[in-house]
């Protein structure tokens, strides 16, 4: 019985070159959110060490459909490998892929509020952040314009309930939501104002975002007003406006239960 000696050559290189790129942007990507969520890395070396595994998955497509056109034209093997690489990297790929969508459809802003010309203040947060965080800023009349056009349902919300009442209902909420609660302090006697700031961790990649919620007392009932603020990049993707909506979506939730 002979063997071919062709038959290493008949193999693609690209086929497995393309899987084990696919393979390595993985670990790379699970790397970048591990040491960003224990705070070994920074903001700015997580977002070079995610282009990394983003780029690396790029390749294997790439390789991928090399190697699948050679195999079509040639009859090489490599077939599995370079449809495993093709659809792993793919599947990496939605991650930018999503984000780029995100990043056409919302307005760019990082920094968003129930009330944009008189924002609840960030204070604890202050002392949080990093040196490479976005300093927090007021809201400019391009901002304010820019939420209103976009978010205009993103208001102060009024309850017919006491200020003491919806602090402990919000800070149900904060706390099921696992948010890091940097300070809070419930209405009192002397201070019918309450407040709660906290910190919202993203779950991929741990970026953070602040939160300040201000429980004001009005009439018989209290007023909320809220605000959310991204601590990196130039672009919250929405997801700013988004956690002040599920917030209230909560909190009006929870509210309606107890009254009735």
């Amino acid at each position: 019985m002979t063997t071919n000696p062709r038959g290493r050559e008949r193999r693609s290189r690209l086929a497995p070159w393309s899987a084990r790129l696919a393979e390595l942007s993985v670990p790379v990507l699970v790397i970048a959110a591990v040491a960003h969520h224990l705070r070994w890395a920074d903001a700015t070396s997580t977002f070079a060490v995610i282009a990394m595994g983003f780029v690396i998955a790029a390749m294997a497509v790439i390789m991928a459909v090399a190697a699948l056109m050679a195999i079509w034209r040639s009859g090489q093997r490599g077939i599995g490998a370079a449809v495993s690489g093709f659809f792993l990297g793919l599947l990496v790929l939605t991650i930018p892929a999503i984000g780029a969508w995100r990043l056409m459809s919302y307005p760019r802003l990082i920094d968003v509020s129930t009330n944009p010309e008189d924002p609840p203040q960030f204070v604890r947060a202050l002392a949080d952040r990093a040196a490479d965080d976005v300093a927090v800023v007021n809201p400019g009349p391009a901002e304010i314009a820019l939420q209103k056009s976009a978010y205009p349902d993103i208001v102060p919300h009024r309850y017919p309930v006491s200020t003491a009442g919806v602090f402990d209902a919000a800070k149900t909420i904060v706390k099921q939501r696992r948010w890091v609660v940097l300070a809070d302090r419930a209405p009192s006697e002397a201070n019918q104002t309450g407040r709660i700031e906290a910190v919202a961790v993203a779950l991929l990649f741990g970026f953070r975002q602040d939160v300040v919620i201000a429980i004001l007392p009005a009439g018989d009932g209290s007023l909320v007003e809220m605000r959310s603020a991204a601590r990196n990049g130039a672009h919250d993707l929405g997801a700013d406006a988004e956690r002040i909506r599920k917030f209230f979506a909560d909190l009006d939730a929870a509210l309606q239960s107890d009254a009735g």
